[in-house]
């Protein structure tokens, strides 16, 4: 295997309104929003995963606030997902954390006592946004401590454009959050994929531009900045895009097994 694979795993649904991924949309229109992990595996870095997923106690860990806008509509454990790839968490090697929200972020706990828990990638902004809002009790705020300050984590911070390996790069995004990241990597089968995350939510984002609402969601020109430098991205790696959290994209690459 001279290329590593990819995997998009299904880990259930928010529901939510559609404004929020969207701005401007009748606010009375509900979305299936996917939930989400990647697992990539690479010939030399080993077994990576992208993301964790929900909590499994998401209804008294998330709180009356997230549970009332975000409530879980569904939910697969990044342990369940991985089951059906063959793997156990102790499989894997590597953790890559796009951002520290509580569906990305859910299911480090799973990963307590393997070796991926001293092995956590970040964007430093990113852990010090989520510390900074935590301990601040900003309000509005989708970061939850339990779920990221989990036993024996060890996070390793890149402060910008980091080679994992010449076909795995992170990168990241002062959009969303002050430190979303990204990532390109070369499949089989698609050639160069961007994954965008929550920085772009879906196509229809990517296509007409549209920030998307609600005060999760902060700073319009990092938005267009940032959506910006991605289009640039993508015809400077012939990329094919993979978005944060499009339910028909999620659900198509799900059923595609390696990519």
């Amino acid at each position: 295997m001279n290329e590593p694979t990819l995997n998009v795993l299904p880990l259930g649904h928010l529901d939510c309104q559609y404004f929020r991924i969207v701005a401007g949309c009748d606010e009375s229109r509900m979305y299936r929003s996917p939930v989400s992990a990647l697992l990539i595996r690479h010939p030399r870095l080993g077994n990576i995963l992208y993301d964790t997923g929900n909590s499994p106690y998401s209804r008294w860990e998330y709180g009356e606030d997230i549970n009332s806008v975000y409530p879980v509509g569904s939910f697969v454990s990044i342990e369940q997902a991985l089951r059906l790839h063959g793997l156990k968490c102790s499989d894997i090697d590597m953790i890559i954390l796009s951002h520290l929200h509580f569906d990305h972020v859910g299911g480090l706990r799973y990963f307590q006592g393997t070796k991926a828990i001293r092995n956590v990638i970040v964007a430093e902004s990113e852990l010090q946004s989520a510390c900074f809002s935590v301990f601040t009790g900003e309000e509005h705020s989708a970061y939850i401590k339990s779920l990221f300050d989990v036993e024996g984590v060890v996070y390793r911070p890149i402060r910008e454009t980091t080679e994992l390996a010449p076909d795995l790069t992170l990168f990241i995004q002062k959009a969303h959050t002050p430190g979303v990241t990204g990532l390109i990597v070369k499949t089989r089968t698609l050639g160069n994929v961007i994954v965008t995350s929550d920085a772009v939510y879906t196509k229809e984002t990517w296509e007409t531009s549209t920030p998307p609402g609600g005060p999760i969601n902060k700073g319009t020109e990092d938005f267009l900045a940032n959506l910006q430098r991605l289009r640039d991205m993508q015809k400077q790696y012939d990329a094919v895009m993979l978005f944060g959290h499009d339910s028909e994209q999620i659900q198509e690459w799900s059923l595609k097994g390696d990519i």
